[in-house]
């Protein structure tokens, strides 16, 4: 999962499950960018939360 923003991010980047269970994810960056493991998810609907200066962003995805 690739995330791409404008503003900076100062926490963790942190994946749940539609129960708001917390994922275990490993996040790194990547050219600017970051980039976050989600090999070891079930395929399904999920949320990621990002930190950032301006706030928390809260998107949500597919894993297929």
């Amino acid at each position: 999962l690739y995330i791409e923003t404008e503003v900076e991010v100062l926490g963790a980047v942190v994946v749940y499950d539609v129960y708001g269970r917390q994922q275990d994810n490993k996040t790194t960056r990547q050219q600017g960018n970051l980039v976050v493991d989600v090999a070891n998810l079930n395929s399904g609907v999920y949320f990621v939360k990002i930190v950032t200066s301006e706030g928390e962003i809260v998107k949500r995805f597919v894993k297929n």
